[in-house]
């Protein structure tokens, strides 16, 4: 695993597969709004599915503040596409087969845990929770962290 980023640094560009059937590259998209990656392990976990949930439930106040949600795991498309699919989801999700996680500091082995980074428009991290071990409360983190951007 690379080193942890901290506030202020840049945070790495990507160009990852994603279940919308496009490749997503953060540089495309962090001119036009903020973003929130937000990593996870395991799909199949209950943890990854309440997360991905209150993720969801939170995409309408995120997309008033112009935030835009990517999630990003090491799963298989397929997986991932289900995952989506089951769970309803309004953002896509990302296949992490390029190393990502690492690049960001955050470790998606079998007991890694989830981690959540918000990313400016200048491209440079603007709050991270890594761990995330409670996606809400650190959703109204984040929250104080995008008024001061």
């Amino acid at each position: 695993m690379g080193r942890q980023l901290a506030v202020g640094d840049e945070a790495p560009d990507f160009d990852l597969s994603s279940t919308e059937g496009v490749v997503l590259m953060l540089r495309d998209e962090v001119p036009r709004n903020v973003v929130l990656l937000y990593f996870f392990p395991d799909p199949a976990s209950e943890a990854a599915r309440r997360d991905l949930a209150a993720l969801a439930s939170a995409r309408d106040d995120l997309a008033a503040e112009r935030v835009h949600l990517l999630a990003i795991a090491p799963a298989k498309m397929p997986d991932l596409s289900a995952l989506q699919a089951e769970l309803d989801l309004p953002f896509p999700l990302l296949r992490d087969d390029r190393g990502l996680s690492d690049a960001y500091g955050v470790d998606l082995s079998e007991d890694g845990a989830p981690a959540l980074v918000l990313v400016g428009r200048d491209q440079k991290v603007l709050a991270i929770a890594n761990p995330a071990t409670d996606v809400e409360r650190h959703l109204g983190e984040l929250e104080k962290a995008m008024d001061g951007r």
